[in-house]
């Protein structure tokens, strides 16, 4: 509001008093009609303009996308100076603040946008300042009783193309997570075909042969591994210190999920450790598995605010899964041929116990080892008979390949 006016209204109406003349009441008496007017306009206003902030509930880091302002004016005068701050968490979008200053005409809704760029994965709350309403003529300036709330924004991690990551699986058929023609299952025929110099003997089938007079061999699927377990170590200690390569291991932990449950259409499942508030004990997190698109989703927002912390190291969490395993856990949660990616920057004795632990019961676990590429090879480290993937973490995210 102008502090101004109200004391040169009054101030009008005293000089009109002591030396009456018509130009001074002319003055005084509109100085009064704008005083009270432009205060009624800024009155009606703040309770009939109502400002909305509306942001997309995902992003992926390094998207651009646009935060959308929708002021609505319910009432028949017009808003013509509608000021709405926002800012923007510093820490994972940008802009870190963004300004609008709007005309809302009488009995409309107004939109603007401004672009956004999400830069790190997390959960973000947006903090929305008092919009600020003024009337057409710049006196009154009043401020809305509750400032417009937005939804948090999940910024979930990149999810990159898998072409060079091949997760093997065991099972009685010896499938694979690879749609390469490796190897087939010999139960799922579907089809027959004339023999070729070069097909195994064992592929023949001899009655269509003895029907036809020619040699015919069978037809069969390629195998695929049903089910898959990414495990990623969020403790402190699996880590190296000052490196990226935990955001890689997210990164990596994203894309074999994304990679199974969309492009391969097969089941998966994630298992890490959690931790709700800083300082409290960790705790277990698994999601089942399974090849639904909303549950993606889940692993995913999942994934976007892992965080690391002390106090559950991941050969601990292995072997606390093996033994929920071993007191007869539900189906969906694993099956024999089932391939476990552990994903760690340091892998151990420890981890590797409980890896061949994991052997013994049927499942096939491999280790994804994310780290520097001058520290991988180093010294192998232990991983109790499980394949080992090294993805370096030393470039640029925008340029790492899977």
């Amino acid at each position: 509001m102008a502090r101004w006016i109200w004391p040169a209204t009054g101030l009008a109406l005293f000089l009109a008093v002591i030396l009456p003349s018509t130009l001074g009441w002319g003055l005084a008496i509109g100085l009064t009609l704008l005083s009270v007017g432009s205060t009624v306009w800024a009155a009606v206003l703040r309770r009939q303009v109502t400002v909305e902030i509306v942001l997309p509930a995902r992003l992926i880091r390094g998207e651009d996308d646009e935060l959308t302002v929708v002021a609505t004016n319910r009432s028949r005068l017009p808003a013509t100076r509608v000021r709405v701050e926002v800012q923007l968490p510093q820490g994972g979008l940008t802009p870190s603040e963004v300004f609008f200053e709007l005309a809302v005409p009488g009995r409309s809704v107004v939109r603007r946008s401004t672009p956004i760029t999400a830069f790190n994965r997390g959960r973000w709350q947006p903090l929305p300042l008092p919009v600020r309403l003024g009337d057409p003529f710049g006196i009154h300036e009043v401020e809305t009783r509750r400032p417009p709330t937005a939804n948090p924004v999940i910024v979930l991690p990149v999810v990159l193309p898998v072409r060079r990551i091949h997760l093997p699986a065991a099972s009685p058929l010896a499938e694979v997570p690879d749609q390469r023609s490796l190897l087939n299952d010999p139960t799922a025929i579907v089809g027959i075909r004339p023999y070729e110099p070069g097909d195994p003997l064992r592929a023949i089938h001899w009655p269509a042969t003895a029907a036809t007079g020619t040699l015919v061999r069978r037809e069969t699927e390629r195998a695929w591994a049903r089910d898959l377990l990414v495990v990623v170590d969020l403790d402190h200690d699996g880590w190296q210190r000052h490196d990226q390569a935990p955001e890689v291991g997210i990164i990596v932990a994203a894309s074999l999920l994304a990679e199974a449950i969309l492009r391969l259409r097969q089941p998966a499942g994630l298992l890490t450790s959690w931790v709700d508030t800083p300082g409290d004990e960790p705790r277990p997190a698994g999601f089942r598995i399974t090849g639904a698109r909303p549950h993606l989703d889940s692993m995913l927002s999942h994934l976007a605010v892992a965080r690391l912390h002390p106090g559950l190291p991941l050969a601990d969490l292995v072997g606390r899964d093996v033994r929920r395993q071993d007191s007869g856990a539900p189906r969906t949660w694993r099956q024999p041929g089932t391939t476990v990616a552990v994903i760690t920057g340091r892998p151990g004795n420890e981890l590797a116990g409980a890896l061949r632990q994991l052997r013994r019961r049927g499942l096939s676990p491999v280790v994804i080892h994310v780290g520097r590429g001058d520290l991988l090879d180093a010294a192998v480290p232990a991983t109790g008979g499980a394949p080992r993937i090294t993805v370096p973490s030393d470039v640029p995210l925008s340029r790492l390949t899977l």
